[in-house]
């Protein structure tokens, strides 16, 4: 059973891919990660993470390896002395905005995550869900006719109706969902260990609640509502980007068949 995240828990915090020493002489390090710099440990004094060993050996889960994609709760073995967890250290997301330099991770506007920590998250949830055999689930929500409500409305309305959306689907969420603005006025959700009848309804329950939801900017009422695209991973499911397509294909049907869609 997962527990049911309280409304906007998803908004609220941001999770950075961490290396958290489990034993060893690295029991108190945690190393964040970044895609903009490299994190090398060795035996080198100008390692970011120094090893005084002189033989060592690397491991995952107990395989050797020498070139690995880590999935959250993989254990990294260097061996005979150390051992780091890949895991997602979560951050309030007020501790993260309190700073002058903005989280690249963080969308601006909404709060949410970006597109490229979706897709991150999605390929090493792809094979991880692959190798041991679990579900998952992607939605792709787009807020209908969002050029008419900036015609209409103006571009501070067109604003007003990102956040409150990104805050009204966040409410229906797990925390453990990944929430980020894929494009524009286009969001997307990862789903863990939801199968087809599940996502389904949260599905739906997305569609409801952003549809009756009051929008409103400068006293006027905007009408909001969302089409999605469901996608969910298969056995023939060949790579990441395959689940992506059917997923963004299955959004298209929904634009196409004009507002208020699933497919």
């Amino acid at each position: 059973m997962h527990e049911q995240a309280t409304p906007g828990a998803a908004l609220d915090r941001v999770a950075t891919p961490c290396l958290a020493g489990s034993a060893g002489a690295l029991t108190e390090t945690v190393c964040r990660l970044s895609r903009d710099k490299p994190l090398a440990i060795g035996r080198a004094l100008d390692n970011d993470v120094h090893l005084p060993d002189l033989r060592v050996g690397t491991f995952v889960n107990g395989e050797r390896i020498t070139r690995h994609t880590l999935s959250e709760g993989d254990t990294l073995l260097i061996r005979p002395h150390y051992a780091l967890k890949f895991c997602y250290q979560v951050t309030p997301m007020s501790e993260t905005t309190n700073t002058n330099q903005a989280d690249p991770a963080q969308d601006a506007l909404t709060g949410l995550y970006v597109r490229y920590h979706l897709l991150m998250r999605m390929e090493e949830g792809f094979f991880q869900a692959k190798k041991r055999n679990e579900e998952m689930a992607l939605l792709m929500v787009d807020v209908d006719h969002f050029a008419k409500i900036m015609k209409t409305h103006g571009p501070a309305a067109g604003d007003v109706v990102l956040r409150d959306v990104a805050r009204v689907v966040g409410s229906v969420l797990r925390q453990e969902d990944v929430f980020a603005r894929y494009e524009d006025h286009t969001f997307g959700v990862l789903l863990r260990d939801r199968n087809e009848a599940a996502a389904a309804v949260l599905a739906q329950r997305i569609r409801r609640t952003v549809k009756n939801h009051s929008f409103l900017h400068d006293g006027n009422k905007i009408d909001v509502t969302v089409s999605l695209g469901v996608g969910f991973l298969r056995r023939n499911t060949k790579s990441p980007m395959d689940f992506l397509s059917e997923v963004l294909s299955n959004l298209a049907k929904s634009r196409r068949a004009g507002a208020d869609t699933i497919n």
